[in-house]
């Protein structure tokens, strides 16, 4: 796996690659892992953001470009997104590229939408807290509900809101002990 530390990962970044993505060894390097790689540069991320995510994520590695990243990209610029934004989204939580646009992206999207956020709304919340769209969809809509039921539903309190634990949210928001 020279060709890691080749494209700019240190020896730990490596390590985490291989141990977290071992299918790398039977991914062909010329059709599925360079341009996956090249893509993610393309993308608009320098050498330390694409090492920073292969570690964090190497299942990006072995992901087709084409099927997975390319509608996902395509759907954030539908957002309004431009590609610097675009850029900080993905390297904010690769993981995003792996999630369903049909059964998991656009839905979270839908209750946000249905919520009250704007489009422009949308993307501050997706661009700063990209880690918002692994949230699950029933625990978005109730924060939701509750913090727009008290008149406190700004992108920011909301963004806080999904880091609180269920207690914590309950305690701080509902009046549970």
């Amino acid at each position: 796996m020279s060709w890691l530390s080749d494209i700019g990962l240190t020896p730990l970044q490596v390590h985490a690659v291989v141990v977290n993505c071992p299918s790398v060894f039977r991914t062909s390097l010329d059709k599925i892992l360079q341009p996956a790689v090249e893509w993610l540069k393309r993308l608009g991320m320098d050498d330390a953001k694409v090492a920073k995510l292969l570690a964090s994520w190497p299942g990006v590695l072995v992901s087709s470009v084409e099927r997975s990243f390319e509608p996902k990209v395509k759907w954030f610029k539908e957002l309004g997104m431009d590609d610097q934004q675009v850029a900080k989204t993905v390297a904010g939580f690769p993981a995003n590229l792996g999630l369903s646009l049909e059964k998991n992206l656009q839905p979270k999207l839908q209750a946000m939408c249905n919520g009250g956020f704007a489009d422009t709304q949308l993307v501050n919340l997706l661009v700063r807290f990209p880690r918002l769209l692994s949230s699950r969809l029933d625990l978005l809509r109730h924060r939701m509900d509750v913090l727009a039921a008290q008149g406190l539903l700004t992108e920011q309190s909301f963004r806080n809101s999904i880091v609180l634990t269920e207690a914590k949210f309950a305690a701080r928001f509902e009046g549970a002990d």
